[in-house]
């Protein structure tokens, strides 16, 4: 089956990165701006930075439990849009309150996002590289697609 590709994006550093980083566009309140995301596969909902929050006038719709390393918390969720590739909006999404600015972005993209579409890291050659294909289009199987694995069951 063919499935319409509405975005698809590689984000490509000069070296190996630990963090993956791009920007996306944030909407809210009839402001809209660029933001600075990081994209972590660890997070299971997107959060946004205080700072983020207050720049754009967000006022939480409701109150969730947060887990974090450094244990549980309470943070206000909120709604706003998010434009990843200046082409697929995420409409009235919940993002969760969060002191990531401490980390110099702005949004967090989690699972929430991450798992509408396909997501692809590599290392290849000392350069990190990250993709992102919405919606998803096929699995990504890294051991059966090798056509010279020379370990392979006869």
């Amino acid at each position: 089956m063919n499935k319409r590709i509405l975005s698809v994006f590689t984000e490509k550093y000069t070296k190996i990165e630990n963090r993956l980083l791009n920007k996306v566009v944030l909407c809210a309140n009839e402001i809209v701006d660029q933001a600075l995301a990081q994209w972590d596969t660890g997070a299971t909902n997107t959060c946004i930075s205080e700072e983020i929050a207050s720049r754009y006038k967000l006022k939480p719709i409701s109150y969730a439990q947060s887990k974090t390393p450094s244990g549980v918390l309470t943070a206000p969720i909120y709604l706003m849009d998010i434009i990843l590739n200046n082409e697929v909006i995420f409409t009235d999404w919940n993002v969760m309150g969060s002191k990531i600015g401490a980390q110099g972005i702005d949004i967090l993209i989690g699972m929430d996002i991450i798992s509408k579409g396909d997501f692809a890291i590599s290392n290849y050659d000392g350069k990190t590289q990250f993709s992102f294909r919405l919606p998803s289009q096929q699995d990504v199987d890294y051991k059966n697609g090798e056509s010279n694995d020379t370990n392979k069951d006869t």
